[in-house]
C-alpha cells in the first residue's frame, strides 16, 4: 500500500481490509451465476457508513470523517482489490462535485445513496451530453448508471454545468430498468428522465480528486489479480517445475509488477499533490488515471492468461477483475485518447 505512510493511513487501510474480507464470506467472489446483476449490498454498505468510511475526504464541519485524498487512495485501492458490491468511488465522486452547501449527512450515514452519472462528466474521454436542462428541471436518457436502480441522487453534467438530480421527489417522470453490464460486481442501470427537479453546484474543482480516486481503485484490482497469479505460478507445475520459474511466465509478471508499480507512484504523486494544493494537481492525476488504467487492462488480462484454463472459468475470480477493468476502459476509452486527455489538459 504506497499511500499508507502514516500510522493512521495504514489503520485505515486494516480497516477496510478486514470489513471487506468479513463482507467476502458471505458474498464470495465470483458471485454464483444466479446473483449476477444483484443490487447494493447494503449490510457492507452500512458497516462503511457506521465506520466513517463514507465520509473520507469530507471536512467534518459538513459532515464528512476528515482527512484528505491519501486516506481515499487508501480506500478504493482496497475496494478495486476486493471489487465488491458497494459504489464507494462512484459515491466518493458524487460527493467530490457538490458544492459546501449541499448536506451531505445523509449520504455519509448511509441513509441514502448518491451516485455520479460518470457517463455525462466532461473530464472522461467517453463522456456524453445525453441530458438536457429546461429551467429547474432535466429530460434525458443517461445509459449505464452504475447501481442505478439503488440510487437517490445523481450528481451529473449538463451542457457543462454539475447538477444534483432528486430521483425521490415523485415530481416528473422516473423510469429505471436493469441492463446487462459486463462487470459481474457493478450493476448498471438505463434512467429515463422527463421533469426531474434538479439543484445547480455552483463551479467545484473537483475532477482532479474524481481522476486520482479512481485510478487508486484502478491499481487495487490489478494488484489483486496479479497477486493471484503470481501465488499460482509458484503452486503449478508443468514438466516437473513450477511454471513461474519458466522465463515466458517469469518475466511476463515481472514486467506487470513494474507497470504497476509505477502507476501506483504516479497516484501517490496525485493524492500527495491535492492534498498540498499543488498546481500541478490537475495534470498528475490526469497522468495517474492514464497510467492506471493501462496497467490495470494489461495486468488483469495476463494474469488471467496466467491461470490458464481454469482462469476462464466462472468459479475463478480472474474473469472478475479482467472485466471490472474491461469495464472501465468502456468509459475511460482507448490509452490514446486518455494520453490525449493529458495532452488537452497540459496544453490548454
Amino acid at each position: 500500500m504506497g499511500y499508507a505512510t502514516t500510522s493512521e493511513q495504514r489503520e485505515l487501510a486494516e480497516l477496510a481490509r478486514r470489513v471487506l474480507a468479513d463482507a467476502a464470506r458471505t458474498t464470495p467472489l465470483p458471485p454464483a451465476w444466479d446473483a449476477v446483476g444483484a443490487g447494493l449490498d447494503r449490510a457492507l454498505w452500512r458497516t462503511f457508513a457506521d465506520a466513517g468510511l463514507l465520509g473520507l475526504g469530507l471536512a467534518e464541519a459538513r459532515g464528512g470523517s476528515g482527512g484528505g485524498v491519501r486516506e481515499m487512495c487508501v480506500v478504493a485501492e482496497e475496494i478495486g482489490a476486493a471489487v465488491p458490491r458497494i459504489p464507494f468511488v462512484a459515491t466518493a465522486s458524487a460527493l467530490a462535485m457538490l458544492d459546501s452547501v449541499h448536506s451531505v449527512d445523509k449520504a455519509v450515514d448511509g441513509s441514502c445513496v448518491v451516485i455520479a452519472a460518470w457517463e455525462t462528466f466532461p473530464f472522461f474521454p467517453n463522456h456524453s451530453g445525453s441530458l438536457r436542462r429546461r429551467g429547474s428541471t432535466v429530460d434525458g436518457v443517461l445509459r449505464a448508471v452504475p447501481f442505478g436502480l439503488d440510487a437517490d441522487f445523481l450528481v451529473a453534467a449538463v451542457a457543462g454545468r454539475f447538477v444534483r438530480i432528486d430521483l425521490t421527489t415523485g415530481t416528473g417522470v422516473v423510469h429505471r430498468s436493469a441492463v446487462a453490464a459486463f462487470d459481474v460486481s457493478e450493476p448498471l442501470a438505463v434512467i429515463e428522465l422527463s421533469g426531474v427537479p434538479v439543484d445547480e453546484l455552483s463551479p467545484t474543482d473537483g475532477a482532479a480528486r474524481v481522476l486520482t480516486v479512481f485510478a487508486a481503485e484502478l491499481v487495487g484490482t490489478a494488484r489483486r489479480a496479479l497477486d493471484g497469479a503470481v501465488d499460482y505460478a509458484k503452486q503449478r507445475r508443468q514438466f516437473g517445475r513450477a511454471i513461474g520459474s519458466f522465463q515466458a511466465i517469469k518475466h511476463l509478471l515481472a514486467d506487470r509488477f513494474v507497470e504497476l508499480d509505477a502507476a501506483r507512484l504516479l497516484v501517490e504523486w496525485a493524492a500527495t499533490a491535492l492534498d498540498d494544493e499543488h498546481p500541478g494537481a490537475p495534470a498528475a492525476a490526469r497522468t495517474a488515471l492514464a497510467a492506471a488504467a493501462t496497467a490495470a487492462d494489461a495486468t488483469t488480462r495476463d494474469a488471467l492468461q496466467t491461470h490458464g484454463g481454469i482462469g476462464f472459468t466462472w468459479e475463478h475470480p480472474s474473469h472478475v477483475y479482467l472485466k471490472h477493468a474491461r469495464a472501465r476502459r468502456q468509459l475511460l476509452g482507448s490509452p490514446a485518447r486518455r494520453l490525449d486527455a493529458v495532452a488537452d489538459h497540459v496544453f490548454a
